[in-house]
């Protein structure tokens, strides 16, 4: 068998004798060796010459001469191994593909400095090479090897390399680190103006690990530099080259390489200036960029501008008499054949006419080659250069023939350079390196012997050149480098088939020349020895030393990197920050917090706030708001979100930074510096950060660092050239009043630089829930051994009343949880613990006390701190170290106004006052350490904000020293105005404490605590009349007493001194306030009535709204002027009045419709007024001339909205005739109709710039072009009909309001209308809606009588006016914002300050009407029913709720106590009688059988039977103790209204809406007695007995009040009251003498006749009535009085409950008159009696507003 030589070499079998065997056909493989002129059988028996079969020698004829070494050690001089030459080539030199050659280093720890670059290298290759292996196949990737032993190796790892990676993987930043390095390298390189070679050869060594920003830029700097080299830079050159050679997939672009190439050819152009060595350096530069161009598959060099000068410029080398540079410049030439160009396949064929040899094997870009496929290509691409020889042999000779023709390698290259043609030699070499370049070294060997082309010179110049590169090369290992230099000595000596051209044999002497001189030792003998025995033949070498390294050497010194090194990573700072805040912000309990958009919002309205935080980041917005009350958890939610953030922090991103404002020196001017600074950056990394980086900035604390401007503006974030910034503040809601958001909206840059609402976003932080409040325990109890289980903790949270609402407060919560074990101990009915925030606070700093205590007694303590604490224990630790706290508040208040961080620095600060509390003094220190304080570094602060205004609260008033909060305090004596407790230095004398509400809150639980607190700021009132230095404490004291809900009903508070207090909602029925200095206070929504207020001083005193203005008929509409100079009102009538706004008098009445007016309009100059009516036309009124300019008909029904356009030329009308039509202002003329399905428009509005007109009706939002007419977009309302709508004036929002009472926000700059925040507002239809002019409120109004002023972001309930009695129809803004004007039924224009309330947002919300009320047996507890409210329990004392029935029981109108107060019954309009257990405070059982609401319940005087009265037209009777129906009394004709027992219980009488009054026989069921009466109003026909008799008493709602005769038959009666006002209900007193009526909205106090004299004296008449009650905004549904007491109770549509005495004159003159004694529900001003003799300064405003609500001014 005759093989190739590796063929023979691997099939390890001997050959055959084939001299019987036929021929075989002749091969493809044959025709090449025919080509290049070597016959068949002389190529064989030259192969086995040079290379015999191992197996089929004789072993002693085998050569013994060897030329190279098996494994040699670095630096090991081991002997030549002496073996046969064929198997030495076999199984020595390179026996098996290996991994890819890498440089190797040391590897030092991550944290270690990195001192040479070849250890960057290697760190970031194994980076490189760990993601190779990690990564998946791709899915069309196979093996292409058939034996997976000749595979080339995949990277493999070694022990050490493992595991550095493991711990780099779990250090990201210093992975980051090390490619940060690399980039910082290359911009230093770039920025360096001597760029030697040693700095060349260090940055391009990194080309292979550079990213593709920092390649492409590296790569931009080198072709720079040297295009503008005038001379020839080598190193630089080098250095370009190797760059295009190392870089990533991707990162090359085709422009690229033509640049590069462009360069080069521009200097092979001049020639002249070259010596021959750089003519060489030139050339390999072409050949290798060339490589990489063919490998890129570039398609755009241009043939006229580089290819075809490049060809002309390499064949002009061919003169050259240099073999290298001839080498080179064919090897160029080759290579810019396979580089395609933008010349087609038939103008190649024509100009060359020779065809193109097409193909080619891009072999250096796959990753794994497969020999097989390699060597069949190229024995392919053999053939096609054949048969092109054929074709045009006058071209080109074969160089195979070069041996017959006598002629060398230089001639044949002279002839062949330019001759176009693709030779095969040329992809067979870039085979071998694509072969050294994966590690395939056994494969390159046997491509050595296998190629097609291996007997061409050029073929085995490149080869030699290859391994002479590799035995040069220190990447690979010494052995390696061994058996290079050994094949090429194999390849010398025993290859017949190399080196017949004389030059091969030159240029590889020359290779070994150049070995010689190689710095390694083992290489450098090995080399000695072969270079020896080759030159002892005297072969001739060429006259140059060509450098063999395929790249530059990595250079021994880093100068680059030693500077970069000087350079502090910045990643590296922000990973030690990463990893302090991470340890800082993590928390050992942590609640997702809810948020609402408003307090009132209902639950299921809530959102996580977290999903809000995550859009507000993804947003363009800048600012985001979170609001909160104190202890809400803001900032617990800051610290979560900063531990997020940084967990999810990833190099490059956005940078958290937590900021606690109040640390802060300047936040104002220097925010994001000052920070840094204190997380040690420097100057210059700040800089650094501030231009190129992104920060999420969360701001905590804005109200304790006392600030009141915009940060985000003053620090100038997100402008040009400043910090780019998303901003997170928290702030406390009490802190900031009404008017904040300029503080917190950013500018919107621009010309104006306005403020832009849309960069601006908010939340208000929910209480907890239930559930939360149970996850929060159970995350609580696992922390330190308990006692308590988490079941137990939420049985007591659930038992002790109004708990579960206190600690809705996360920081409350985790108060009481401390507090509640000492709370409960040895108390048995935990239902009657009552728990203030005061209280928890007070016990949670006990215990935090006596916990500190334990721990310094178990502590070692120095002898020195050991007496110290022995003295403190002596003089009551706890009491010491509250003491001490307290002080400290106390001093941070005086000192610092409240700013919470305390800096102490001892050298500094030691003769300060804050050496008292942080100096060196044992007792500080010691007091210090155990009190509730943090500390990071030299800043100390409490624990809370909230901890500092309790320890401020005790400095102002210290339980401890006034008795405590025990009962024994309420056995005291009140303290006098002259008791040495009074301190009038101390802050409550000194200090305005309306600037702090949660002090304010802390003392007020005081009072509602102890009757001691109580006492004390009464003597501090009292003390104000006599001490002149006492007004401020006196107007503190009040203030406090007033939010405590104290009530000063008939008080002697004459001559009280009490400027500025704020009393809104005030409860001062009756009291005496003669000369009283009340100047600037605040008695917004007071409770005047009977006040007197002779002589006192009124200057600046508020009340919180204008006098109402008056007129003869609804107030439908309205509308001020925008000059603000009128208010219009369209009446009912179709009058429409004006009043002027300086006087609040009207001045003018325009007439012209006959029906009411239904909207208004002002134009735009005040000039014009446009109102629509019920006649269905619109008017436009020359408003300073009263005429008519034009009446706007063709409307076909009631005109219900008008609008006037910015520019004034344009208004619009709406119509129930469901159109909208638009008119010329000028003309009057109709301009559109707009009837695109329109329906019916509740409400238009022009948008602010006059483009777009809003219609809303239905359920559908539409917007038309004013000045076409036609539809832009609709937008559906969901299930919410549409009643009302208006533009913001900014126009970036519109605002509806719908039925069933919500408000709705649209943005109205996105297509479409994109819905915002939405909102419960009234509990019916909002009849009207209006925007303030700066856009930050919303009034809205209903039929529920109210008017309410919204936060327009939030929905944040600001406040709510109740005093209209009737329907609200209109609201509008005064143009200066500070009034609204509200429209209504009541036939008033009202008129509410905005700001009108000191301490707060006033966002009591409307409860709904109060139904009915019923006093229990004793009189000790109050029931009432609300129409959306749970019934609740009053004490009748205190008016305290001590009871809150389940949420089912509301919208309740019957409830009645047994007689022996046990149960109650509760009728339900559900058709059910619930029977109430007191004592278990649980439903008893259910009485059902009535098919309709059930009005009335009654219980029998013995309390077995219980009557009930249904809109079923039945009284059912029940048995209490079974719950069986008694009995069933039917014979209503209508629904019965009205149930009584008789007061002996055998009579039961029952009133129903037709009339009739009728008498039931208890024991039978029998009718004794039927009467109908004409009834006025039918639901006012009532019932009831008459204590003391058997009369029954009703009304009929005329005014009347009858006592029908004792006879039981109904047939007589007699009047006890006949007056000229409805009566709608009325009630008996106890003692029977006495009867309360209601009328409406005012409630009538009757005394009736002894019976001795009652026949003379009846019937009462309206003079006889004793007292009136004035002041209900609302009709009074029920009185009830309490048993045995002249007290009595009302229940009003306004949502009041009220608890009232009649009072009887000592001294004869028989006055009778009624006080107040407690309110419950919202707070209205009522002034009705007021006495306003000779009050000093009250405005004439105020005068008349006073004298509206019935005050009086009497003579003495």
């Amino acid at each position: 068998m005759n093989n190739h030589p590796l063929d023979q070499l691997d099939a390890n079998v001997p050959d055959k004798d084939i001299s019987n065997t036929a021929p075989p056909p002749l091969r493809k493989r044959d025709k090449v060796l025919k080509f290049f002129g070597i016959p068949k059988s002389s190529a064989k028996v030259k192969v086995k010459s040079s290379t015999q079969s191992l197996d089929s020698q004789d072993p002693s004829q085998q050569s013994t001469q060897s030329f190279g070494a098996s494994q040699v050690d670095d630096n090991e001089d081991n002997p030549l191994p002496q073996l046969p030459a064929e198997n030495f080539l076999r199984s020595v030199i390179f026996p098996e593909n290996i991994a890819k050659p890498a440089v190797k280093t040391a590897l030092p720890g991550l944290q270690n400095r990195i001192e040479r670059t070849e250890q960057l290298l290697y760190r970031n290759m194994l980076l490189r090479q760990d993601s190779v292996i990690s990564s998946p196949l791709s899915s069309g990737e196979e093996k292409t090897t058939d034996d997976l032993a000749d595979a080339p190796q995949e990277p493999t790892l070694d022990k050490a390399e493992q595991k550095w990676l493991t711990k780099v993987k779990e250090d990201p930043v210093a992975q980051d680190r090390m490619q940060w390095l690399v980039t910082k390298m290359v911009e230093a390189f770039i920025a360096d103006a001597t760029k030697d070679s040693t700095k060349v050869a260090e940055i391009v060594a990194l080309g292979p690990v550079l990213q593709e920003e920092p390649y492409r830029k590296l790569l931009s700097s080198f072709i720079r530099d040297f295009g503008d080299s005038r001379i020839l830079d080598v190193s630089l050159l080098q250095g370009l080259v190797q760059l295009v050679q190392s870089a990533s997939p991707g990162f090359l672009v085709s422009d690229d390489l033509v640049k590069v190439l462009s360069l080069l050819r521009t200097h092979l152009e001049d020639t002249h200036q070259h010596s021959s060595e750089h003519l060489c350096h030139l050339t390999l530069a072409v050949s290798r960029i060339l490589d990489v161009m063919a490998d890129h598959k570039v398609q755009d060099l241009n043939r006229v501008v580089e290819h075809e000068p490049l060809s002309a410029i390499l064949s002009g080398l061919r003169e050259s008499s240099d073999p290298y540079l001839m080498y080179q410049a064919c090897y160029a030439f080759q290579a810019l054949q396979y580089v395609p160009d933008d010349e087609t396949v038939l103008q190649a064929v024509l100009r060359h006419s020779t065809g193109v040899v097409d193909g080619l094997v891009k072999v250096t870009s796959v990753l794994k080659l497969d020999l097989g496929s390699v060597l069949e290509g190229l024995e392919k691409l053999q053939e096609v250069a054949v048969s092109a020889i054929g074709i045009a042999s006058t071209v080109y000779e074969g160089v195979g023939s070069l041996r017959e023709s006598g002629r060398g390698v230089l001639e044949s290259l002279k002839e062949g350079l330019g001759s176009g043609q693709k030779k095969p030699w040329y992809p067979a070499v870039r085979a071998a390196h694509a072969f050294v370049q994966a590690g395939q070294l056994k494969d390159l060997k046997q491509l050595i012997y296998e190629a097609p082309c291996r007997q061409d010179p050029l073929f085995q110049w490149g080869i030699c050149q290859l391994l002479g590169a590799i035995a040069v090369d220190t990447v690979w290992a010494i052995a390696i480098r061994q058996q290079a230099i050994d094949l090429l000595g194999y390849l010398y000596k025993e290859d017949q088939e190399w080196g017949h051209d004389e030059s091969v044999k030159t240029w590889m002497v020359t290779i070994f020349g150049t070995l010689v001189s190689t710095p390694n030792e083992a290489v450098n003998k090995r080399a000695v020895a072969l270079f020896q025995k080759l030159d002892s033949n005297n072969t001739p070498k060429t006259q140059h030393p060509y450098p063999l390294r395929s790249h530059l050497p990595i250079p021994d010194s880093s100068p680059i990197l030693a500077k970069v090194q000087k350079i502090p990573y910045m990643e590296y700072e922000l990973y030690k920050l990463q990893m302090q805040r991470l340890d800082d912000a993590k928390l050992s309990i942590y609640i997702s917090p809810m948020a609402k958009a408003n307090l009132q919002a209902q639950d299921n309205e809530a959102f996580p706030l977290m999903e809000k935080m995550q859009e507000f980041l993804a947003s363009d917005r800048q600012v985001m708001l979170i609001l909160g009350d104190s202890g809400a958890g803001k900032s617990t939610f800051n610290k979560h979100l900063e531990h997020r953030l940084w967990t999810e922090y990833k190099r490059g991103g956005p940078i958290p930074l937590f900021i606690n404002l109040p640390a802060l020196q300047n936040p104002l001017k220097d925010l994001m510096g000052e920070q840094l600074r204190e997380h040690n950056f420097s100057e210059e990394q700040i800089q650094e950060l501030k231009q190129h980086r992104q920060f999420i900035v969360i701001c905590d604390g804005y109200d304790e660092s006392q600030l009141t401007v915009n940060i985000h503006n003053s620090n100038n974030l997100n402008t040009s050239g400043q910090w780019n910034v998303k901003l997170v503040i928290s702030c406390r809601s009490q802190y900031l009043g009404r008017d904040y958001r300029d503080r917190f909206v950013p500018n919107g840059g621009g010309h104006y630089n306005r403020p832009s609402v849309d960069l601006f976003q908010e939340a208000v932080i929910a209480p907890f829930s239930t559930e939360q409040i149970k996850d929060y325990v159970e995350q609580y109890v696992p922390l330190e051994p308990r006692s308590w289980r988490a079941e137990d903790y939420i049985d007591k949270l659930t038992t002790i009343p109004n708990l579960m609402d206190l600690v809705k407060n996360p920081f409350l919560l985790s108060l009481a949880l401390e507090a509640l074990p000492g709370v409960v101990e040895g108390k048995q009915d935990l239902s009657t613990i009552k728990i203030t925030r005061a209280q928890l606070y007070d016990t949670f700093v006990e215990h935090w006390s006596n916990v500190n205590k334990r721990r310094l007694q178990s502590n070692t303590l120095s002898t020195a701190d050991r007496d110290v604490f022995e003295d403190l224990k002596e003089a009551g630790f706890t009491s010491t170290s509250i003491d001490y706290s307290t002080r400290l508040a106390l001093a941070i208040f005086e000192q610092q106004d409240g700013n919470p961080i305390v800096q102490y620095v001892h050298h500094k600060d030691k003769d300060t006052w804050r050496a008292e509390f942080f100096g060196k003094d044992p007792e500080a220190r010691l007091l210090q350490d155990s009190s509730p304080l943090a500390r990071t570094g030299n800043l100390h602060r409490f624990l809370h904000r909230s901890m500092l205004e309790y320890f401020f609260s005790r400095a102002i008033f210290d339980p401890s020293n006034h008795g405590g909060d025990d009962e024994s305090t309420l056995q005291m004596n009140p303290i006098s105005s002259d008791d040495q407790l009074i301190d009038t230095n101390g802050p409550l004398f000194t200090r305005n404490l309306l600037t702090e509400p949660s002090v304010i809150q802390f003392l007020s639980d005081r009072v509602k605590q102890s009757t001691m607190f109580k006492q004390y700021f009464l003597a501090v009132v009292e003390l104000s009349k006599s001490n002149d230095q006492a007004s401020q404490a006196a107007a503190n004291a009040i203030t406090i007493l007033v939010r405590a809900g104290v009530q000063f009903h008939g008080a002697d508070l004459r001559g009280i001194r009490i400027p500025r207090a704020d009393l809104t909602g005030g409860q001062f029925d009756s009291a005496q306030l003669q000369d009283a200095d009340l100047t600037g206070v605040n008695l917004s929504k007071a409770w005047i009535r009977q006040a007197d207020l002779s002589r006192a001083v009124m200057d600046g005193t508020r009340f919180g709204e204008l006098p109402y203005l008056e007129g003869s008929e609804e107030v439908w509409s309205c509308a001020f002027s925008p000059d603000g100079k009128f208010l219009a009102a369209g009446l009912g009538n179709g009058n429409i009045s004006i009043y002027d706004t300086a006087t609040w008098t009207r001045i003018q009445v325009f007439q012209g419709h006959q029906e009411r007016v239904t909207s208004l309009a002002y134009s735009p100059n005040s000039q014009q007024l446009l109102y629509g009516s019920w006649d269905n036309t619109a008017r436009l009124w020359n408003s300073l001339t009263g005429s008519t300019d034009f009446i706007l008909e063709g409307h076909a029904g009631v005109v219900g909205a008008v609008a006037f356009s910015p520019t004034g030329q344009q208004v619009a009308s709406a119509s129930y005739d469901e159109s909208v039509r638009l008119w010329d202002a000028r003309t009057g003329a109709a301009v559109f109709v707009l009837t695109d399905d329109t329906r019916m428009a509740n409400g238009i509005a022009y948008s602010p710039d006059g483009n777009t007109i809003a219609t809303g009706g239905d359920k559908m939002i539409r917007i038309f072009d004013a000045l076409t007419g036609l539809l832009v977009l609709e937008v559906p309302n969901g299930d919410d009909s549409i009643m009302c709508l208006t533009y913001s004036l900014d126009g970036q929002r519109i605002a509806t309001g719908s039925y069933p009472g919500r408000l709705q926000l649209w943005e109205a700059t996105a297509t479409p209308l994109e819905p915002g925040r939405k909102w419960t507002a009234h509990s019916n239809g909002v009849s009207s809606i209006a925007f303030s002019p700066d856009d930050r409120w919303i009034a809205s109004c209903n039929i529920d009588r109210t008017v309410k002023l919204w936060e327009s972001r939030s929905g944040l309930l600001v406040s709510s006016f109740i005093n209209h009695v009737k329907w609200v129809n209109c609201v509008r803004f005064s143009p200066s914002g500070t009034y609204i004007a509200s429209a209504s039924d009541d036939k008033t224009l009202r008129l509410w300050e905005v700001n009108s309330s000191s301490l707060g947002l006033d966002s009591y919300d409307f409860p709904g009407p109060q139904l009915c009320a019923t006093y229990s047996p004793d009189g000790r507890q109050l029931i009432t029913s609300s129409e959306r409210r749970p019934m609740q329990q009053f004490s009748t004392d205190s008016g305290d709720i001590d009871f809150v029935f389940p949420d089912h029981l509301y919208n309740i109108y019957c409830i009645a106590f047994s007689p022996d107060g046990l149960q109650i019954a509760i009728g339900s309009v559900e058709k059910e009688v619930t029977i109430w257990s007191v004592e278990s405070r649980a439903t008893s059982f259910v009485l059902s059988g009535h098919w309709s609401s059930v009005n009335s319940v009654a219980f029998s005087p013995c309390g077995r039977w219980l009557a009930s009265g249904s809109s079923d037209k039945t009284v059912r009777v029940w048995d209490t103790r079974s719950g069986a129906v008694g009995r069933v009394l039917n014979g209503h004709n209508g629904g019965v209204r009205s149930v009584a027992f008789s007061p002996d219980g055998c009579w039961i009488a029952s009133t129903c809406y037709n009339g009739k009054i009728r008498l039931w026989e208890v024991s039978t069921g029998e009718l004794k007695a039927d009467k109908l009466v004409d009834i006025v109003h039918y639901r006012d026909n009532v019932v009831v007995y008459k204590p003391g008799c058997l009369q029954v008493a009703s009304c009929r709602g005329d005014g009347t009040i009858r006592l029908w005769d004792d006879d039981q038959q109904l047939q007589g009666f007699r009047y006890i009251v006949k007056q000229k006002q409805y009566i709608h209900n009325f009630a008996f007193s106890s003692c029977g003498q006495w009867v309360a009526t209601t009328h409406g909205t005012s409630v009538r106090l009757w005394r009736l006749p002894s019976p001795d004299h009652d026949q003379e004296a009846l019937p009462l008449h309206d003079q006889d009535c004793v007292s009136v009650i004035e002041g209900f905004t609302a009709p009074v549904n029920d009185v009830v009085w309490r048993p045995n007491r002249l007290e009595f109770a009302t229940a009003s549509s306004e949502g009041s409950i009220r608890a009232w005495r009649v009072v009887e004159d000592n001294n004869g003159s028989g006055r009778v008159s009624i006080r107040l004694l407690w309110s419950s529900g919202p707070a209205v001003l009522a002034a009705s009696g007021v006495v306003l003799n000779d009050t000093v300064g009250l405005s004439n405003i105020n005068h008349k507003l006073l004298q509206q609500r019935g005050a009086v001014t009497t003579s003495e």
